[in-house]
């Protein structure tokens, strides 16, 4: 999956699980939990369906690492083209 259409779907869970958030507000400098208030389960829970949307699996410890939406981004992004060239082996 594009990082656009990635961050499509994740901007998607967002406004589901949090409700009210505005599209323009969200960059790839913004928190999840700083700038748009989700707790830890919220944003399990937007991480969890972003990913199942995408087709991918990430570890918690790697998911961890991001400290916003970018970082998170450039992580799901990186599984899902592994997931493809892993498709792709004989």
């Amino acid at each position: 999956m594009r990082r656009e259409e990635m961050f499509l779907v994740l901007k998607t869970n967002m406004k589901s699980i949090i409700g009210d958030v505005d599209d323009a507000a969200v960059t790839e400098a913004s928190s999840l939990t700083q700038d748009f208030g989700a707790d830890s389960l919220q944003v399990v829970e937007i991480i969890s369906r972003t990913m199942r949307s995408a087709n991918v699996r990430v570890k918690r410890t790697v998911l961890n690492e991001a400290k916003n939406i970018g970082q998170l981004l450039d992580i799901l992004c990186a599984a899902s083209d592994q997931e493809v060239s892993a498709r792709r082996l004989p």
